[in-house]
């Protein structure tokens, strides 16, 4: 005991105090500086996805015969909007909404054995969720699917039939996106990532070190050795 305390009071000198307050300061201008940076891409985040929440306004609405009105200004809005997103939106929030763009007009997702047109709309309430996440409630604060839908859908909150469609809309959601990502393991997606990023450089630098260092080069050295034969050969007058 008497030797533990002795090595506390070697190391308990002024130098050290000195340089442990330096440390301190040091983490606490990191920390803060990161909660800092933190705060300040959540309200970020939340500017843009006010944005969004206005475009899926103007997005949702139909003509008197039902169909969706798709003008120029929607196009621009769809537009400005994915190019927010994908500077300072999450990850799930961005690929969610490229759900949302092209769950109607892609070939590939209305051949999937779950797709339904009726689902696009849960699409929007995980969209809604998330960002309610993301702006920092906690999952003690989260809501239903139903629920985030019910500040503009009637009948959907209360009602166990549209409780139910959530819950097997959420369920479709999930497996489309899983026959998407079959889809691509089918098609060797990640094998034609992995050859093009790792193997093909490969042969890529070897062919252009082989055309460069030794086809050019032993090509040069014929064409001046050639040279220098026809100049020997050549008669003078």
């Amino acid at each position: 005991m008497e030797n533990f305390i002795n090595i506390l009071k070697k190391l308990i000198t002024a130098d050290n105090i000195a340089l442990l307050s330096v440390i301190v300061t040091a983490l606490i201008f990191i920390f803060s500086r990161r909660a800092e940076i933190k705060y300040k891409q959540r309200d970020d985040k939340k500017a843009q996805y006010i944005k969004l929440i206005s475009l899926l306004q103007k997005a949702l609405k139909k003509d008197e015969n039902g169909n969706p009105i798709i003008d120029d200004e929607i196009k621009s809005l769809f537009f400005d909007t994915g190019a927010s997103l994908l500077m300072y939106g999450s990850k799930k929030i961005y690929r969610l909404y490229l759900l949302f763009r092209e769950f109607s007009t892609s070939p590939l997702i209305k051949q999937c054995k779950y797709y339904d047109d009726k689902v696009i709309i849960f699409i929007i309430s995980e969209i809604f969720v998330s960002m309610r996440k993301e702006v920092g409630l906690s999952n003690f604060n989260s809501i239903a699917n139903n629920d985030a839908l019910a500040f503009f859908v009637n009948d959907i909150s209360c009602n166990p039939s549209a409780k139910t469609n959530a819950i097997e809309a959420k369920f479709r959601i999930k497996m489309i996106r899983f026959e998407l990502a079959t889809i691509d393991r089918t098609q060797f997606i990640w094998t034609k990532k992995l050859y093009f990023k790792f193997i093909k450089p490969i042969f890529a630098v070897l062919f252009i070190i082989l055309k460069h260092f030794v086809i050019i080069f032993w090509c040069k050295i014929i064409v001046k050795l050639f040279s220098k034969f026809t100049k020997k050969n050549t008669p003078t007058e």
